[in-house]
């Protein structure tokens, strides 16, 4: 199952980001995220912040094992909402949503993006990247 094709609201601004090598990477990424969350959403953390900083988590590793570099993670923020924007130059390869796996195969990264976030979608841009998005509600 693929995801819809479609851009991210335009009312998003960038708030961050973090380029991304390898899943060494990660673990710093997902402390410096949670950081900007709770700068961009004035909240402590809790549970929408950890949702958000997990679905990244997996969005960025789907980047690193199914892309090409370039890697990196985004924050995008409006009124009421954060993004999580994750880029990879590999645009001829859209996500794909698995289906029909055992538990503890893999694979599920997309469909506890799509559980967890209010909107989830992908895009290609001009320059040549792929970006592979998840949008929260904050306020």
């Amino acid at each position: 199952m693929r995801l819809v094709e479609l851009a991210p609201p335009a009312t998003l601004t960038e708030v961050a980001r973090w380029t991304i090598r390898s899943v060494d990477d990660l673990s710093s990424v997902r402390s410096y995220l949670l950081t900007a969350l709770r700068d961009a959403t004035g909240e402590d953390d809790g549970p929408e912040l950890e949702r958000i900083v997990l679905v990244a988590s997996e969005l960025a590793t789907n980047a690193l094992r199914h892309g090409s570099p370039p890697f990196a993670v985004r924050l995008l923020c409006d009124e009421g909402t954060a993004t999580v924007d994750v880029v990879d130059h590999r645009p001829d390869v859209p996500p794909v949503i698995a289906t029909h796996r055992e538990p503890g195969a893999g694979g599920f990264g997309l469909k506890l993006a799509r559980r967890a976030a209010s909107e989830l979608g992908w895009f290609r841009d001009g320059n040549d990247e792929k970006h592979v998005w998840a949008r929260f509600a904050t306020a």
